[in-house]
């Protein structure tokens, strides 16, 4: 069994770039925050390859399918012994093939914004909104449960809003 306890850093990556971004983009320059928001996409595509290729080539099947595997999981909120609400990481073929697919485009969209938003009164601003939609949509796809994706899914709204109200 592959050890995939790696794949939690998918996530943690773009929200720790956006709150890096956003507390200190003041401070920043501009290209500099441009630069700490792409390299910090382009880590996440990579771990997002590796574990496609991990997954897909080098993971047990059972009868021919590809397992369901819970990468991470901690308990959230602990209500009972019983009820309580967990946050992980799922992963399962769409999941995968998903994570691939919104690095490599948020990834492309960090480029083409690093020339695209230069000279932008709020550049760092929006690289911070950016790492925040990453964040956001990649939460969703390595969601455990319904409750989990509920607020991934709010975050993307509100990273939305953000990003087409940035002007």
């Amino acid at each position: 069994m592959i050890n995939f306890s790696y794949t939690i850093w998918i996530a943690l990556i773009p929200f720790l770039m956006f709150v890096l971004l956003g507390l200190t983009a003041h401070k920043l320059k501009a290209k500099l925050s441009g630069l700490l928001g792409t390299g910090g996409l382009a880590v996440v595509t990579v771990l997002s390859y590796l574990t496609a290729y991990s997954y897909f080539f080098t993971s047990e099947k059972v009868d021919g399918a590809y397992q369901k595997i819970i990468a991470f999981n901690i308990t959230w909120l602990q209500f009972t012994d019983k009820l309580h609400i967990d946050l992980g990481v799922l992963l399962d073929p769409i999941s995968v093939m998903m994570l691939v697919v919104i690095s490599t485009v948020s990834l492309m969209v960090h480029i083409y914004s690093l020339g695209y938003m230069k000279g932008e009164k709020g550049f760092e601003r929006f690289f911070a909104f950016l790492s925040l939609f990453s964040f956001s949509m990649l939460g969703l796809v390595i969601a455990t449960n319904i409750f989990q994706m509920y607020i991934f899914w709010e975050l993307v709204g509100i990273s939305s809003f953000l990003l087409i109200g940035f002007y």
